[in-house]
């Protein structure tokens, strides 16, 4: 009998935060964000569109879906037609269309739709509805102190490149262009006197810590996970089971490869919702100026409520201090009805070094 689900949610300044967790164990997480509105896709998303160009040799059609940041791709046939339901549909430019998110956009590939109905022409692209879980997650309020700190910490280990394993051991968890890479390595855990059966627990219970891994961080695509060689058959077989086991409750479509003779286990993970390091970090690995930016209001938050009564003082780099001023989302008001008037949000010198991610809050 499976362990019961507990839901971590935060509806902090900018974004919330949810974390499904068994056990104790955190094994999804959901991030939205108020910038996003009206800007990106999300999935599940219903929208009516237009069509903007038919691409023969991409084998689809590009749609304005009424966003600023993203135009939707809805794949067409070898036939240039479009599935609806049981039926090809051909399309022309300029047409209006319902169409269904099935997939965010990720790793710079705009979001994929699916075609719903057809002769909406008079109607100007716009969303027409969300998934149920997305609305939820709208109805979600402030967290305390203790469950955001919680999730920060979630969110944090989510993002680093490196995860333990239980028992000993850790991952080095590595998402590329092409695929995601995944190490298996002993590290500090404990030997035993027979090296083969070594391995083939600490590859077993590599093989669940990188399924929880995969999911909690939103990873698709071809993964290819690399675990300690063994030399038995019979215990590769294990390890392969082990494997089928560890990815049996996935929610999204997994399909298993097999395990190689240079002990490296193929597979494919359906994308859906765009993974989280993408969601928070930019393309060079750092932590994107917003990701910075919404943790230090909830650090000014944390300050605030920490110090009652006592003035905030939060100083950021200039290009974070430089975003919060150009936001569309209205931060301060939030801020402070949060907190009432007792904080400041400054920039650092420009001319003084200082670290995208430092965050100085303080109370004075």
């Amino acid at each position: 009998m499976a362990e019961p689900l507990e839901t971590w949610i935060d509806a902090a300044i900018g974004e919330t935060r949810e974390a499904l967790v068994r056990d104790g164990s955190p094994i999804a997480l959901r991030v939205m964000r108020a910038s996003d509105e009206g800007r990106r896709a999300r999935w599940g998303e219903i929208y009516c569109a237009r069509v903007r160009e038919i691409d023969r040799r991409r084998r689809g059609a590009f749609l304005d879906l009424g966003l600023s940041a993203q135009q939707g791709f809805l794949p067409l046939g070898d036939d240039g037609r479009a599935r609806l339901r049981r039926e090809r549909v051909a399309l022309r430019e300029g047409q209006g269309v319902i169409v269904s998110v099935t997939r965010e956009a990720a790793r710079e590939k705009n979001p994929v739709v699916e075609l719903s109905e057809v002769g909406h022409d008079g109607e100007a692209p716009h969303r027409i509805a969300q998934h149920e879980v997305d609305e939820e997650l709208l109805l979600a309020r402030p967290a305390d102190a203790s469950l955001r700190g919680k999730l920060d910490g979630v969110i944090e280990d989510a993002l680093a490149r490196a995860a333990p394993i239980p028992g000993g051991g850790v991952l080095t968890i590595e998402p590329t262009a092409a695929l995601v890479a995944i190490d298996v390595d002993a590290g500090g855990r404990a030997g035993s006197g027979d090296p083969e059966r070594f391995a083939l627990d600490l590859n077993i219970a590599a093989a669940h810590e990188a399924a929880r891994q995969i999911r909690l961080r939103n990873l698709a695509g071809i993964i290819a996970i690399d675990f300690v060689s063994l030399r038995a058959k019979s215990h590769a077989k294990q390890l392969e089971e082990a494997v089928k086991q560890a990815f049996a409750g996935d929610p999204w479509s997994v399909q298993l490869g097999g395990l190689s003779r240079f002990g490296v286990f193929d597979m494919a993970r359906s994308q859906l919702r765009a993974p989280l390091h993408e969601q928070l970090r930019d393309p060079d690995g750092r932590l994107s100026v917003e990701t910075v930016a919404l943790m230090a209001l909830r650090a000014i938050e944390r300050e605030g409520r920490a110090q009652a009564g006592r003035q905030i003082a939060c100083t950021v780099s200039p290009e974070v201090k430089a975003w919060l001023d150009a936001a569309e989302i209205d931060w301060r008001a939030q801020l402070s009805n949060s907190l009432g008037m007792r904080w400041t949000l400054d920039s650092a010198p420009k001319e003084a070094p200082w670290p995208r991610d430092r965050i100085d809050a303080r109370a004075l």
